[in-house]
């Protein structure tokens, strides 16, 4: 049994796993994310567009702040319930951990935001994004009920609809009105109609709310928390890691230049979305082999897919460097177009990121939960000692610089860690033999 893991005394009744080809699954997650980052590209454009940069700002800026509170209360339970491949628990466990973890998230960004005595309209948009982050929460949860049993096409399915919905209707009321709340109440009600509609009717083919015990008992509850709590702590530091530099940004420039580098830093991370939608659709297969030892099946896996991660950084830096400032000035205004440095920048990080992400998929599919957080811990103290460092010298290329040396640090720690894990069950698998 993997470090971190605590064995729950009970088995889940859940229907068979049924595994179609990898390449099946990586298609359907590979349209369903791509897809939702270009509508989620498209409401930044729109933002760039009819609005200017201090909005796009104050958008970062209240991402930047809620999205580590809810990283941390969701626990990361999407990897922890995909990964379950003994069924220790039943998804109304799961629904009920990361309903108590949301509520928490949106209380402590209300009270933190009281604190921080943001102007009115910076409060109003931190407290409606943290609104969505609280729906987006529950997709996210049933999407790991779908991944679990590689049902991928289902959560691309929902995260089209999410997307394209919610994101049109967005634009619209935005171009028509030119009200950034309106629009983003707007977004919000039709995400939870989506969610609501489509999500969890999934949902509910896949697994039932109730196994015959009480919805809410906390021994169980307790023992999920206590399994997931490393990677939510992970997924916190994580989520602090990518955004040290907005905040450095915030602090030392304005809240127009982080508009502008969160807009400039979205379009490259396409390489890494198309390496997260890969790896989500790998995680549960990943997952299987290192549970049956089958550690020969599971290495050449790891491989594959860091030579694709690496390859999808190399064709981003490539299209970025022949085109870069076209791109800019086609995606955004031409007031952009003076970034191509940071923009090639930001693309290398992505390369990198690609490349760490599938790493850390496959230490995640070995369940090692509790290792990766000396390793995210390190990454962060890493951006924010070079945050300190290099943006009031640098200004945004600074803050790429930053976000380049951590991405580093994180491959380099996380093969250490992923290659000891490996050659321990490895060596037990051997022996048993």
């Amino acid at each position: 049994m993997s470090a971190g893991l605590a064995v729950s005394p009970r088995s889940i009744a859940v229907p068979a796993v049924v595994a179609k080809p990898l390449r099946v699954g990586f298609s359907w997650s590979f349209v369903g994310w791509v897809g939702y980052a270009g509508c989620q590209w498209l409401m930044l454009s729109v933002m760039a567009k009819f609005g200017n940069p201090t909005v796009v700002g104050q958008f970062a800026f209240a991402l930047a702040l809620s999205a580590p509170v809810f990283m941390f209360t969701n626990l990361n339970l999407r990897v922890v319930q995909s990964t379950d491949a003994l069924n220790e628990y039943a998804f109304s466990d799961y629904a009920a951990l990361r309903l108590l973890g949301s509520l928490a998230a949106l209380s402590a960004i209300g009270v933190t935001s009281f604190f921080l005595k943001l102007p009115r309209a910076a409060l109003v948009v931190v407290l409606l994004v943290a609104l969505f982050k609280f729906l987006e929460s529950f997709g996210d949860l049933v999407a790991g009920l779908m991944q679990k049993f590689e049902k991928l096409d289902r959560a691309s399915i929902a995260l089209l609809l999410r997307g394209s919905i919610s994101i049109g209707v967005f634009a619209v009321v935005f171009a028509i009105w030119r009200s950034f709340p309106l629009s983003l109440l707007a977004w919000i009600v039709c995400c939870a109609v989506v969610i609501a509609s489509y999500d969890f009717r999934v949902a509910r083919k896949l697994a039932s709310f109730s196994d015959g015990k009480p919805w809410l008992k906390w021994s169980r509850l307790r023992s999920l928390a206590a399994v997931s709590l490393p990677l939510g702590m992970v997924s916190t530091i994580m989520s602090f890691n990518t955004n040290i530099p907005r905040y450095t940004i915030q602090h030392v420039l304005s809240v127009a230049d982080l508009g502008i580098f969160a807009s400039i830093a979205y379009p490259v991370t396409a390489a890494t979305i198309v390496s997260n939608s890969l790896g989500q659709s790998a995680l549960a297969r990943l997952s299987r082999l290192f549970a049956e030892g089958r550690i020969k099946e599971f290495n050449q896996l790891v491989l594959k897919l860091v030579a694709v991660g690496a390859g999808l950084g190399l064709l981003a830096l490539i299209v970025v460097l022949a085109c870069g400032n076209s791109l800019l000035a086609i995606l955004y205004t031409p007031e952009y177009t003076t970034q191509g440095s940071l923009f090639a920048l930001l693309a290398l990080v992505a390369g990198l990121n690609c490349v760490g992400c599938f790493l850390t998929y496959a230490l995640t599919a070995a369940r090692q939960f509790r290792v990766q957080l000396p390793i995210s811990t390190t990454c962060m103290l890493t951006t924010f000692l070079a945050s300190t460092f290099l943006v009031p010298r640098f200004h945004l290329a600074g803050a790429a610089l930053a976000l380049l040396c951590s991405a580093c640090v994180s491959i380099a720690a996380t093969s250490v860690m992923l290659k000891r894990s490996v050659a321990r069950t490895s060596g037990g698998s051997e022996r048993a033999a």
